[in-house]
């Protein structure tokens, strides 16, 4: 690991539950607007890991998930930024450029 993913990494840990939270109830907010309130089930298993507090579930979650992300390119792109690291291997970086 290069001293900017340490960094990276090290970031990462240090968000608090409270994060964490703030970010589930966004994901939820964000699944049930693009399926007419009613909620999207792969985003809901990110949500319950995300607010049990565990991370790597959340994470794991996201790669047994990933090919249901296709038609919800906003949500994708906010679990990204938010829940992986700058460097860290996300579900998508396979097909990035």
């Amino acid at each position: 690991m290069n001293n900017k993913e340490s960094i990276n990494s090290k970031k990462m840990e240090q968000r608090s539950q409270e994060y964490y939270n703030s970010l589930a109830l966004k994901l939820e907010q964000m699944g049930r607007a693009a399926n007419d309130e009613r909620g999207v089930s792969h985003i809901q298993y990110i949500v319950d890991s995300l607010r049990r507090g565990d991370i790597e579930g959340a994470k794991a979650d996201c790669f047994n998930q990933s090919d249901k992300f296709d038609s919800i390119h906003e949500i994708k792109e906010v679990i990204k930024k938010e829940l992986f690291g700058e460097n860290e291997k996300n579900p998508w970086s396979l097909f990035e450029k």
